[in-house]
């Protein structure tokens, strides 16, 4: 007897996958994805370079002062402000410059002193501190470090790109002005001129008569020791709140508040010399007394 084998379906061959249709939305994508990828590529090693390639080296110097005035720019790095022991026509810089891959200029003139950053990421920066000799003014610029002013018998214009800033005992007007951090100020009695794009204000022990602080969105705090005779403040959206000395002057007051509550429990009078105006995009304002 013979057996005859059974037979299934013959499997037949795969065929080859059909080419990739590249149609004109594929051509878009990699004309446009394929250089954002290289270039992002590129950046992190880069940016990795940078991160390992850290170095510093120490700078101690005079700066002169032109005119009673010292004029200083010190990159991004931290700075701290004094004023010295010593008079004379010069200020004492001591500190240390970090930097990635490049070292960069550093440079005292007869306008003050600069740092040169020569690559576009990495770390540059001077962080140092200044003794400013007696009755100089200061124009010092930071481009995103912090700043520690205090001491100064002259007037101060302060200008970082970003960093915060922590100003006191200023013998003369305030001017100043940050990219986005926050200020601190306290024991200040001139004139006042305050502006940050986004970090709140904080101040206490002022006795300062005229006051203008904008922030573009922070909250603003302020404690007075002294009753003023001009405060304006504005907030694109914080919390305003002004602490007054407690007596019997009296206020006249103009508040616009976006949203906010308006709360105030000082003495109103629209004929008062001692003038606040307020506003605030958002935020609560409260105006109250020292209790």
């Amino acid at each position: 007897m013979t057996t005859v084998p059974s037979t299934g379906p013959v499997a037949s061959r795969p065929r080859p996958p059909t080419a990739l249709r590249m149609t004109p939305g594929r051509w878009i994508t990699l004309l446009i994805g394929v250089p954002i990828a290289l270039a992002f590529i590129g950046w992190s090693a880069f940016s990795l370079v940078a991160s390992i390639g850290q170095a510093s080296f120490p700078v101690s110097t005079t700066i002169p002062i032109k005119h009673g005035r010292l004029v200083a720019s010190t990159g991004g790095g931290d700075i701290t402000v004094h004023q010295g022991q010593h008079g004379g026509g010069a200020a004492r810089l001591t500190g240390t410059v970090q930097y990635s891959l490049v070292r960069p200029r550093f440079a005292v003139t007869d306008s003050g002193i600069s740092l040169h950053c020569r690559v576009p990421t990495g770390n540059c920066g001077l962080n140092a501190t200044l003794d400013v000799p007696p009755r100089t003014m200061v124009d010092l610029t930071s481009g995103g470090g912090n700043m520690q002013v205090s001491g100064i018998q002259g007037n101060v214009v302060l200008n970082s790109g970003g960093g915060d800033v922590g100003i006191s005992g200023i013998g003369g007007t305030a001017d100043l002005l940050t990219g986005g951090g926050n200020v601190t100020a306290s024991d200040l009695g001139g004139i006042l001129t305050f502006t940050t794009s986004g970090g709140d204000v904080n101040g206490n022990g002022l006795f300062s008569r005229y006051v203008t602080m904008s922030t573009g969105g922070g909250n603003v705090s302020v404690v007075f020791s002294q009753v003023p005779d001009n405060i304006t403040i504005s907030s694109s959206g914080g919390d305003i709140t002004i602490v007054l000395p407690h007596g019997s002057a009296s206020y006249a007051i103009q508040s616009h508040a976006d949203g906010g509550d308006y709360h105030a429990s000082v003495p109103i009078n629209d004929a008062s010399g001692h003038k606040i105006k307020l506003g605030s995009g958002g935020g609560n304002i409260n105006i109250t007394e020292v209790s």
